[in-house]
C-alpha cells in the first residue's frame, strides 16, 4: 500500500456510542463529520471520548478508520496531537 496516498485528518469525537463490535464514533472534520467503528473498548469507555481528538485516515479501503498503537499492557491507544488543532487540520 503506497501511505503518501492516505489521506490523514486530525478530528474531534462528537459522539461515541457502544454497538455490537465496540465503539460507533462520529467525527467532526471541519468540512464534513464521518462515522467510525472502532474496536476500543478494552481501553476506553464510550462517554471518556467525546472532545477528544484524533487522527483519521479519512480514504481507507474500508471507509474511515481511527488510529491507535497497540500497547500489550494498555490496548489500543488513541493517537492524538499533543495540543489542540483545527478539525480537518492535514497529517503531513
Amino acid at each position: 500500500m503506497d501511505f503518501t496516498a492516505l489521506d490523514l485528518r486530525i478530528g474531534t469525537i462528537t459522539h461515541a456510542a457502544p454497538d455490537a463490535e465496540g465503539v460507533m464514533l462520529t467525527v467532526a472534520l471541519g468540512h464534513a463529520d464521518v462515522q467510525v467503528a472502532s474496536q476500543i473498548t478494552e481501553t476506553y469507555a464510550a462517554d471518556t471520548l467525546l472532545g477528544r481528538q484524533v487522527v483519521v485516515v479519512t480514504n481507507g479501503p474500508g471507509g474511515a478508520v481511527v488510529l491507535a498503537g497497540l500497547s500489550p499492557t494498555d490496548g489500543a491507544v488513541l493517537l492524538q496531537p499533543d495540543r489542540p488543532v483545527a478539525d480537518g487540520t492535514r497529517v503531513v
